[in-house]
């Protein structure tokens, strides 16, 4: 693993700490570091691509065991179980990918851990409740909005090898080119498939719920 710059492993390792005293901006730190490598490293051949991602499940599975720690402490009983599940469940699968190679392994096994948690940690911090308090429709939404977007996601990266933008570039309908299109593609497609959904979300359950977010 000579090609994988030292410091880019330090990185990864030293930015999940953040989660244990900035819960949901620690989240995103580590995601940020986690999307941001492959660019630094600089994949250009399978076997390093085959590499790389032994390289990079190993360091998800790392930080997740900080999010884990936080969420064994959360009041909500549904939310806890729910998310334990999603990282057990992606477990299972990062450990069939390591056995087997097969890439298709994690689309079977979606990451939904993590998006499941920041949600949680969204709607508890702007509640001001340690409680999600939903009906079982609310909770099918919930799942329904974070499991099929994070499916299509995994699709394009572990059956068909590719980012979404490298395929279908939407800010080439923008009329943006060379860097701004490389920096800006990936955001444009984490609004469309996480931000969006995740944000019709928060509006359906405050109409439905009358909640006031951001008062106690």
């Amino acid at each position: 693993m000579n090609f994988i710059p030292w410091y880019v492993t330090l990185v990864r390792l030293l930015v999940p700490i953040l989660i244990l005293f900035f819960p949901l901006w620690g989240m995103f730190a580590s995601m940020f570091a986690d999307i941001n490598d492959w660019n630094i490293i600089g994949i250009d051949t399978a076997q390093k691509n085959a590499i790389y991602q032994n390289w990079d499940k190993a360091l998800d599975a790392y930080s997740f065991l900080f999010v884990v720690w936080i969420v064994r402490k959360w009041e909500d009983v549904w939310a806890r179980r729910v998310a334990l599940s999603f990282f057990v469940y992606r477990m299972v699968g990062d450990a069939v990918f390591w056995i087997t190679g097969w890439r298709p392994t994690l689309f079977i096994f979606p990451n939904v851990f993590e998006n499941f948690v920041i949600l949680c940690l969204i709607i508890f911090g702007l509640s001001k409740k340690k409680q999600l308090n939903f009906d079982l429709t609310e909770k099918i939404i919930m799942l329904v909005v974070l499991i099929i977007p994070k499916m299509i996601h995994e699709y394009f990266q572990h059956f068909l090898g590719r980012q979404p933008w490298e395929i279908y570039s939407i800010g080439k309908w923008f009329g943006l080119h060379g860097t701004a299109l490389i920096n800006i593609d990936p955001i444009l497609w984490g609004t469309l498939l996480y931000v969006i959904p995740m944000g019709g979300f928060l509006l359906y359950i405050r109409k439905r719920n009358n909640l006031s977010f951001g008062r106690k």
